[in-house]
């Protein structure tokens, strides 16, 4: 008689049974060990970044060191681009201050070149320095930069800044994403940036440089220099006056006029903006960096104050989607309401002015914050 096929058919069963839990518990292990090693790997990343020192960034190191030496004796600051470093006269400012019954200490942390969203990285930094009489802080105000082009995308300078807050907020405006919490990507966007659209065709280049920025910088590509650099500058107490200007609070005025031919070009576009006379809308991405600006100077119980310098750009700044300004605007860059500021003997070219328009700017910028502090309008 045959004999019977179930003992065997049961035992195929169990071993193929035995086979498969074996097989899953290895994958199981693997996929353990590499969650181990990649959390291993992040948390090495994270410690490293935490510990090791600061990198040396010509013109902020020079000025984060000089501002740390005297926090004590500040309580005002501006922080902003070019427009800011060239054209904030701080020994100005306080002496019209003073003269309206609100005395200041100020400091210029203007750097050529430095935008939101590095503004509110070095904001940050500023910060965190604590300085006990801080009560008011200036940020330049203008559109979220997404091109990066000051001393080349490689530098030292394009990379220390791209931590995640900043970095997110760069790639949700490439992408269209909004500001909510949930990351909806714009379609059509998406679709404009993969078919290289023309309105898009920088956005793919701008995406991989701003994600292999944060990528290099949390993974701390390079950072041994860094502890070389920290060494050599120890004990470097001596301000550079190239940074510092003459007096030690951050201001070097311009001296150079434009030349006759730029003369010509500065007055064609002068005119072309007044006939022009259109809204500049800000993005939802602008507000939302300069919200999280707001949010950490009150933290460090200190008045926001955003600060338009007089540049050839539409002046009559308007908000999408009924947005808010993210605090108080103080606005200058309007040349029928200030025409002294927009001479063309007086500029150097379309964004900056020279040294007499520059600390006539600093005077109304300070008679202005004067009125709206007696006024306890400034918060």
């Amino acid at each position: 008689m045959p004999s019977d096929p179930l003992p065997a058919l049961r035992e195929s069963v169990a071993r193929h049974r035995r086979v498969r839990q074996k097989a899953t518990l290895e994958l199981r292990s693997r996929l353990v060990n590499a969650a181990i090693g990649f959390g291993a790997f992040i948390a090495t990343c994270f410690v490293l970044h935490e510990l090791l020192p600061a990198p040396e960034i010509e013109a902020v190191s020079d000025k984060l060191r000089c501002f740390k030496a005297h926090k004590d004796e500040f309580d005002t600051i501006f922080i902003g681009s070019s427009r800011i470093y060239f054209q904030i006269a701080p020994q100005v400012f306080d002496r019209i201050t003073a003269e309206r019954g609100t005395p200041t200490h100020s400091f210029n942390f203007g750097i050529g070149g430095m935008h939101l969203p590095e503004s509110s990285y070095v904001l940050e930094q500023v910060l965190a320095i604590k300085p006990p009489r801080l009560k008011w802080v200036f940020v330049e105000y203008d559109e979220l930069q997404t091109n990066w082009s000051f001393q080349g995308q490689s530098s030292r300078r394009a990379l220390y800044w791209h931590d995640w807050r900043r970095t997110s907020l760069l790639l949700r405006k490439l992408t269209g994403s909004g500001t909510g919490w949930l990351w909806l990507p714009n379609l059509r966007k998406i679709r404009d940036i993969v078919l290289r659209r023309e309105s898009e065709q920088d956005t793919l280049r701008l995406l991989s440089f701003h994600a292999g920025q944060f990528q290099k910088n949390f993974t701390n590509v390079a950072r041994a220099s860094d502890v070389l650099d920290y060494l050599r500058q120890r004990g470097k107490t001596t301000p550079d006056p190239k940074y510092l200007g003459a007096t030690n609070d951050g201001y070097v005025p311009l001296l150079k006029a434009m030349s006759p031919r730029q003369t010509v070009t500065y007055e064609r576009t002068l005119t072309a903006l007044l006939r022009r006379n259109r809204p500049r809308h800000l993005s939802p991405y602008t507000l939302e960096g300069y919200r999280q600006c707001a949010d950490s100077i009150h933290d460090a119980a200190a008045a926001a104050i955003f600060l338009v310098t007089p540049t050839l750009t539409e002046f009559q700044i308007a908000y999408k989607n009924e947005s808010a300004a993210p605090g108080m605007v103080l606005a200058f860059n309007d040349p029928r309401a200030y025409p002294q500021l927009y001479r063309s003997d007086v500029r150097m070219d379309q964004g900056h002015m020279i040294k007499p328009a520059a600390e006539e700017f600093t005077s109304i910028v300070a008679e202005k914050f004067a009125q709206l502090a007696r006024q306890n309008e400034v918060r």
